[in-house]
């Protein structure tokens, strides 16, 4: 636990460091950028993230878990390869059929951006896949730094560019800038295991191909359902309505992600990792998620709990007033998205144990539920009842979810709703300030204070009660400050 904790902070620790630069850029790209801005930017950046993590047909996964260093440096040039030649081939689709997808998506100058999209599928499947294999390693201070260093020119270029001329190229080119920047770094780092991948061979590719056929067996159609739930709402929002509403929604999703992108990933990174090792020594998983699972509902269910009581005072008072509508989505959305939030490393289970074929039928089951709950909102003309409905279905099939993940993990599912229980009401008794607040009308200025003060109340309680996250960080810090 020591030591999961410990790499868990470093990735952690520099994710803090982008997520610190994110929440000062945010405010600043949301008063540069207009919501139809961002409404093409994340029809853009759906195409390339649906397109990029599944290119390589979820091989990925089969990276941290061959014993030998030579077999898993062949599943990472099988993944890069089938990268580079799934990017071009999508591309060229769209471009073919670029007219229908504007007319159809109500983005009129979405073509425009098209000639950039083989390059932000190669740079971003690239950034994901090598996170793999330095994941394996336990290089985790590469991987903090490649992430520190792309937010600081991805964010920066978007502003730079965004104060000379403001149009969605400002926004897609600093992302492209942000995953080519961590391809880069993380190739510079592999670069020292040179000798692996020098006698990689095409027949020891073929051979891994057949032996973890799985993947893209079971895993792909999951990962493919899970992306295309994720991805296809900016597609159907703008269906339904106009790039606008895209925007909300992208901004509003922008600050539900930014607990799972904080220590959600960082954990879900050496969670793999860890449990693959602990499976190996004991056949089982059962001691890493537990001891996982308790930190991940007491850190995300009070930040669920703030968005819900005033998330569009939260947006109007940091993005501006004009974001007050992504405000009330994300109070809509939270409940769902802390679900998602406990399930990252979770989701890993299956993939641990060898059961792949159930996050396909479960995201399957997502995928029709999300679609629908759109579909409705778009015959109601409402995105209210759109977020409403998607809020639902998320939130009931990813309680689900986490529940059977325990029992395939034999941990018992009665412990987390009791934790769930437990720090909803704990969080609400701390927030009962900011309730009073929110009842009698007080200025966003006094809500504000309120919420860093009842946070502040929170962490520290939480953090004092957790003897092992509370020695770890301590010697995290101590460890800094000696250097």
């Amino acid at each position: 636990m020591s030591k999961f904790l410990s790499n868990m902070l470093k990735l952690s620790s520099s994710t803090l460091v982008g997520q610190i630069l994110g929440l000062i850029a945010t405010p600043i790209l949301a008063r540069i950028y207009s919501p139809s801005d961002f409404g093409i930017f994340q029809i853009f950046l759906s195409i390339v993230s649906l397109i990029a993590p599944l290119a390589c047909f979820s091989y990925y996964y089969a990276i941290v878990l061959p014993e030998k260093k030579e077999d898993a440096a062949n599943v990472v040039i099988l993944c890069l390869s089938l990268i580079t030649i799934i990017s071009f081939i999508t591309t060229l689709c769209f471009f073919l059929f670029s007219g229908t997808i504007e007319k159809e998506l109500n983005a009129p100058t979405l073509s425009r951006y098209l000639p950039l999209l083989p390059f932000a599928i190669i740079f971003s499947g690239y950034a994901y896949v090598l996170g793999f294999w330095i994941s394996r390693q336990e290089q985790y201070n590469a991987l903090a730094s490649a992430n520190v260093v792309s937010s600081f020119t991805g964010k920066g270029f978007s502003i730079g560019y965004g104060i000379l001329k403001s149009t969605p190229f400002g926004l897609i080119l600093g992302s492209m800038i942000n995953d080519a920047t961590i391809a880069i770094m993380l190739l510079k780092k592999i670069s020292e295991d040179f000798s692996l991948f020098y006698h990689t061979s095409f027949q020891k590719i073929k051979k891994l191909m057949i032996y973890y056929k799985k993947f893209p067996q079971y895993s792909f159609g999951s990962d493919l359902a899970a992306n295309v739930v994720i991805q296809f709402i900016p597609f159907l929002l703008a269906l339904n309505f106009s790039p606008e509403i895209v925007g909300y929604y992208a901004m509003s999703y922008i600050a539900l992600r930014l607990p799972s992108k904080l220590v959600g990933t960082s954990i879900g990174t050496v969670f793999f990792q860890q449990a693959c090792l602990e499976k190996n020594l004991t056949g089982g998983i059962k001691n890493v998620v537990k001891a996982v699972l308790k930190r991940l509902i007491s850190f995300g269910i009070f930040i669920c709990l703030i968005l819900v009581i005033a998330g569009p005072v939260i947006f109007s008072f940091v993005l501006g007033t004009r974001w007050a509508t992504a405000g009330q989505y994300a109070q809509i959305l939270a409940p769902s998205f802390f679900m998602s939030f406990v399930s990252i490393p979770l989701y890993y289970i299956y993939q641990v144990l060898g059961k792949q074929a159930v996050t396909l039928w479960f995201n399957l089951s997502l995928l029709v539920l999300s679609a629908s709950a759109l579909i409705i909102g778009g015959v109601m003309h409402s995105p209210i009842m759109s977020m409403i409905l998607l809020s639902l279905a998320g939130t009931a099939l990813g309680g689900w979810m986490n529940i059977y993940s325990l029992n395939i993990a034999e941990v018992s599912w009665r412990d987390m709703l009791y934790d769930i229980g437990y720090y909803l009401l704990f969080g609400s008794i701390v927030c009962i300030p900011l309730f009073v607040a929110m009842l009698l009308s007080l200025s966003s200025v006094i809500i504000m204070i309120i919420i860093v003060i009842v946070s502040v109340v929170y962490y520290a309680v939480i953090l004092y009660q957790d003897i092992s996250l509370r020695n770890g960080l301590l010697k995290f810090v101590n460890r800094i400050i000696s250097k």
